[in-house]
């Protein structure tokens, strides 16, 4: 990958169930968690898998905005779908 892009979003997509979990396959991708109705929270915790973990564990997230973190791996029902949309961006074609 060119490293001009390296920190730009090339592809993306709206994740539409959890039910089993997301990733891409192992490549990296940030989210963007938008809440349904009108909240003053203003993050929340993911409980996921960064790229250089083992594990999945709890991360905590902004709402409204790409988190920084390289997810690979969001854990089963890790994001209530019918509180919030939640948006994958990625740095690379998938």
């Amino acid at each position: 990958m060119n490293e001009m892009y390296s920190l730009r979003i090339l592809a993306k997509g709206q994740i539409t169930s959890l039910s089993s979990g997301f990733s891409l396959g192992g490549k990296p991708f940030s989210i963007f968690v938008r809440s349904k109705q009108p909240t003053l929270n203003t993050n929340m915790v993911v409980n996921c898998k960064l790229i250089c973990d083992k594990e999945a564990g709890d991360f905590p997230i902004l709402l409204g905005d790409w988190t920084p973190g390289a997810i690979c791996e969001l854990s089963a029902n890790a994001i209530d779908l019918t509180q919030f949309d939640v948006y994958w961006g990625a740095g690379e074609s998938v």
